[in-house]
């Protein structure tokens, strides 16, 4: 019965081992660049993604989006600071940091618009110590100011910069629900003895 033990043991340490490294390289490839999903705020159905890369003396942010109501409109989108996307669905537009690209609907509802960022890298636009998001604005109307957001997606802080991705966070979930069985198991046979 010992040997059980000792065995289950060092399954456990290696499965440990082997999840943590796992979640750590999904971590780092994401350094370089990273996708999150825009979803639909206040009813719009505008969703799609925003790409956002490291490159040469800066970033790449590129959104592309679908079921935009009307064509040939433009849409202003920007990355705020101080806030979150329940903040805008409540109402709280939070300040503009970096202006994005106008995207303009096309005749099928979508719209795409790559901006390049000088300055800026992955690493400081993700900080864990800064709330940031990416909204996409309803259509401008002449002295109305900044339009409300129609879609909009949180930026959460990137292992880098003391966050978790999500690949990484499902990894170590899994990995945590597999320890706890095993040492589940592991107890029982020890009763059983």
């Amino acid at each position: 019965m010992h040997r059980a033990g000792r065995f289950t043991g060092v399954v456990l340490t290696t499965a440990l081992l082997a999840t943590l490294t796992l979640a750590a390289s999904a971590g780092a490839q994401e350094g370089k660049s990273t996708k999150v999903h825009l979803t639909p705020i206040r009813g719009s159905g505008v969703s799609g993604t925003a790409t956002l890369k490291d490159v040469s003396r800066g970033m790449e942010v590129t959104l592309n989006v679908q079921s935009l109501p009307e064509p040939s409109v433009k849409h202003i989108n920007h990355i705020h600071a101080g806030g979150t996307c329940a903040d805008v669905q409540a109402g709280r537009m939070p300040p503009v940091t970096i202006p994005l690209k106008t995207i303009v609907a096309q005749q099928d509802a979508t719209g795409s618009a790559t901006t390049f960022v000088r300055g800026v890298s992955l690493d400081q636009l993700f900080s864990q110590y800064k709330k940031r998001l990416i909204i996409l604005h309803a259509k401008a109307k002449k002295g109305g100011g900044v339009p409300p957001g129609i879609s909009c997606a949180n930026l959460a802080p990137l292992p880098s910069t003391g966050g978790i991705q999500p690949e990484a966070a499902t990894l170590l979930a899994g990995a945590i629900l597999a320890l706890s069985g095993a040492a589940g198991l592991s107890a029982l046979r020890r009763r059983g003895a």
